[in-house]
């Protein structure tokens, strides 16, 4: 009789010790990734990633990140109990792309399977205000020496684009536009001039333009070359 009852508690025992060995969270995404198509640059894009906890134990997550800090996740809990729903919201700001783009955000949970989950923002970005070439090299010049290039701004939207004054950081560096307004499906000539006045070294800056864009509020062009002794 002693004997069985020592055998019914380690089965006791060994159950619950096993049970609450087995109890796990799973974490299960509905979607991770999500395709936007095809948008303009300034656009912004959001997406909400819905995930759940189909354990038997709670779900941490521990952590979020993204890819860039172009995209922002929101997360809706931190901790999820077995059977619970979560969402990330994902932001992506599509200023200064452009082309085909994937970010990616990252949750870090306590799921022994998936330590590591990837949700994904796939699409293009199309620019609407493209400058050819996108960034001026004047190459290697000497102190006095004039040089003159042009950079030609197109619109590749839909509506008209005003420009503002154009302003230069670099003081060695003028520039003028054709016009300050780039028809739809058009594009206008930049004209830009430098005449180095130090001795020797690096030549840097940008070229500013202000536009009537409400998503591109101003083109910024780098500029450089380098002075010779």
């Amino acid at each position: 009789m002693l004997q069985r009852s020592l055998l019914l508690t380690f089965l006791l025992i060994f159950t619950t010790a096993s049970t609450a060995f087995t109890a796990q969270p799973r974490i299960e995404v509905d979607l991770s990734e999500y395709n936007f198509g095809s948008i303009e640059e300034g656009q912004k894009v959001t997406h909400v990633f819905r995930f759940s906890n189909t354990g038997d134990a709670p779900l941490n997550i521990e952590r979020v990140r993204s890819s860039c800090g172009c995209t922002v996740p929101r997360l809706s809990a931190e901790v999820l109990a077995p059977g619970d729903v979560g969402e990330v919201e994902a932001v992506f700001d599509s200023r200064r792309f452009n082309g085909q783009v994937v970010k990616t955000i990252y949750l870090y949970t306590n799921d022994p399977l998936h330590d590591v989950v990837q949700l994904s923002l796939r699409g293009k970005v199309n620019r609407v205000i493209a400058a050819e070439p996108p960034r001026v090299d004047f190459g290697v010049m000497k102190s006095g020496e004039q040089r003159q290039t042009e950079v030609r701004l197109a619109n590749n939207g839909s509506e008209a684009i005003e420009l503002g004054d154009v302003t230069v950081s670099n003081p060695a560096v003028e520039a003028e536009l054709q016009s300050d307004v780039i028809e739809p499906k058009s594009s206008v000539i930049l004209n830009l001039s430098v005449v180095p006045d130090q001795e020797q070294g690096r030549l840097s800056g940008y070229v500013i333009i202000p536009t009537s864009h409400p998503s591109i509020t101003e083109i910024r062009l780098p500029i450089f070359g380098t002075v010779s002794p």
